[in-house]
């Protein structure tokens, strides 16, 4: 029963190592250069639109009489924190070698 147990391990163990090797000959790169080349391009118009839409929909905030100022700024603050964020990651990930 032992026996059996180590052979299903080293089974699975040969199927993944094999699966690893031939994902690295499919050629993977380039189309994830691709994609990444385009995310790049479009990424700035997206987040600029979606700050335009944040700004507006706190408008309110800052406009009306008795308007939560404070509130609407912490809105938009918080924005400018995740995009940060997300570019951080971003660029974090694309500096990565495997």
């Amino acid at each position: 029963m032992k026996n059996s147990i180590t052979k299903t391990k080293m089974t699975a163990l040969f199927m993944l190592f094999s699966g690893i090797a031939n994902a690295q000959t499919l050629d993977l790169e380039t189309p994830v250069i691709n994609i990444t080349d385009q995310i790049k391009t479009i990424f700035p118009y997206v987040a600029g639109a979606i700050f335009l839409i944040v700004v507006l929909a706190n408008l309110g905030h800052f406009t009306k009489e008795g308007g939560d100022w404070k509130k609407g700024l912490i809105n938009i603050v918080i924005y400018v924190v995740i995009v940060g964020i997300v570019v951080g990651l971003y660029q974090f990930i694309t500096t990565i070698k495997l």
